[in-house]
């Protein structure tokens, strides 16, 4: 092995190899693996003792710089094709060493017993060393965590470098936790994020625990630990996910643009509409109405062709009692009119654009007449109410409450007199005829359209 090595790097002119030694050296030095083995056989006492030589001449002449040159011109292939050699003659020395060991071992038991006594023990050593290695280790890198004062309290310290925003990211939602909860069975999720899960399947999104003790009492166990976890490690990420958030609460606060709109039944402003909520959609839109705390969204009618109708009345949330199944009563009681401009969506129930309207004032003689209009329909209805049989009424009473009093100008409201609409609520109507008095901007056609209704059902009646 050492003749090829000094036949591979020494010159070809005849001489004592010997004195080339340091110069082999030097080309192996940017090698350790080659420089290695040369070493290794110089200390186990070969013809050329190259380590000895290197140690004792330290200033020899370079007789092979023109050599070395070469060598650097050639760079990384001459070293490349050097390692590929003496890696292919080590392995086949290798090979010949075990075959004639083997051979060895069959021939005298004894010595193999005795072999495979050293191999153990080697391997006991080996282990013993690694062990220790790691238990040094181990130990540098905590007392490297420990507080530098010893009166401080006694904390694991974690690198801030090993956290990294995407350990602590909600499985549902892919972004970093927001308002952490832990479900009973042990998984965190984001508080929204399993609220969201829920509308849909009472289970726990990853494992199928059942959750529906957390439908009945809303109520989440919090993880306090992973928040301050958050708020210590990852400051800027969670100021970013707090902007984020309070972005969308803003856009959802919004009631002129992308109002959620309930497509299901007539409202009208000042009566109540009690609503029985059961589909995740609209279980969502509850939801958030209540969280960015306008409480309010629109209710209109549904349309074969445009979805739901061109004009709706706001409604707004007065109380919600909530059920172990995730259903809800929701108690709310109409606000204003509006009128659609333009429809939209927003995960999985309708939302508008919309504007507000009003009935327009008048005054002087309109206003007298608008006067005595409106006391004569006034008790032209009370009489219609009064004359229904008495479980009817008490149907009626129990639903949309007594019919409220006469207001002394009925141009005080922006939506003209109460009991105009808890009239047009009560009366046996189709919807689709109920719908034009909700889009009428005057009062005055509003009052004659009930009187004409009212007339029309005494007759039919008598």
């Amino acid at each position: 092995m050492s003749q090829l090595l000094l036949s591979f790097f020494s010159p070809s002119v005849p001489g004592d190899s010997q004195e080339h030694s340091p110069d082999i050296l030097k080309l192996l030095a940017p090698h350790p693996r080659l420089k290695e083995h040369v070493e290794s056989m110089a200390t186990e006492g070969t013809s050329h003792n190259l380590l000895k030589l290197s140690q004792e001449n330290p200033e020899l002449p370079h007789c092979l710089s023109q050599k070395q040159a070469e060598a650097n011109r050639d760079g990384c292939s001459l070293m490349n094709t050097a390692n590929i050699q003496v890696d292919g003659r080590r392995d086949n020395m290798k090979e010949q060493e075990e075959k004639e060991g083997e051979k060895q071992d069959a021939a005298s038991p004894d010595t193999a017993s005795v072999k495979i006594g050293k191999c153990q023990e080697k391997k006991r050593k080996h282990c013993q060393i690694e062990i220790q290695e790691d238990t040094e280790v181990f130990n540098k890198a905590y007392k490297q965590d420990l507080p530098t004062d010893q009166g401080a309290k006694t904390a694991l310290s974690i690198p801030l470098a090993s956290f990294d925003a995407s350990d602590l990211e909600c499985s549902l939602c892919m972004r970093l936790f927001y308002e952490p909860v832990t479900t009973p069975c042990g998984h965190t999720f984001c508080l929204k994020c399993l609220e969201r899960c829920l509308d849909h399947n009472a289970k726990c999104p990853l494992c199928k625990d059942g959750l529906s003790q957390c439908l009945a009492s809303r109520k989440y166990s919090k993880n306090v630990i992973m928040e301050e976890l958050i708020a210590k490690f990852l400051p800027e990420e969670l100021k970013e996910r707090r902007r984020l958030y309070e972005e969308e609460m803003e856009e959802l606060s919004n009631l002129n643009k992308n109002v959620p709109i309930f497509v299901c039944t007539m409202a009208y402003p000042t009566v109540p509409c009690p609503l029985h909520i059961f589909e995740p959609c609209y279980r969502l839109m509850i939801r958030r109405c209540i969280e960015t705390g306008t409480r309010q969204f629109g209710m209109c009618l549904g349309d074969p062709v445009k979805g739901f109708a061109e004009y709706g009345c706001i409604l707004e949330i007065r109380n919600v009692q909530f059920f172990a199944d995730g259903r809800s009563v929701v108690d709310s009681i109409g606000k204003r009119r509006f009128k659609v401009l333009h429809q939209g969506q927003r995960d999985g129930y309708n939302t508008a654009d919309i504007e507000y309207i009003e009935d327009q004032k008048v005054q002087g003689e309109d206003c007298a007449e608008l006067m005595g209009l409106h006391n004569c329909v006034y008790e032209q209805a009370s009489s219609w109410f009064h004359s229904l049989k008495s479980s009817l009424k008490t149907r009626i009473l129990n639903h949309f409450g007594p019919m409220p009093e006469k207001d002394a100008d009925p141009q005080i409201n922006p939506n003209g007199p109460a009991w105009c609409w808890w009239t047009l609520a009560v009366l046996p109507l189709e919807s689709r005829a109920q719908l034009p008095f909700l889009a009428m901007r005057s009062l005055k056609d509003r009052l004659n359209g009930i009187r004409r209704v009212l007339a029309f059902i005494s007759r039919n009646q008598n």
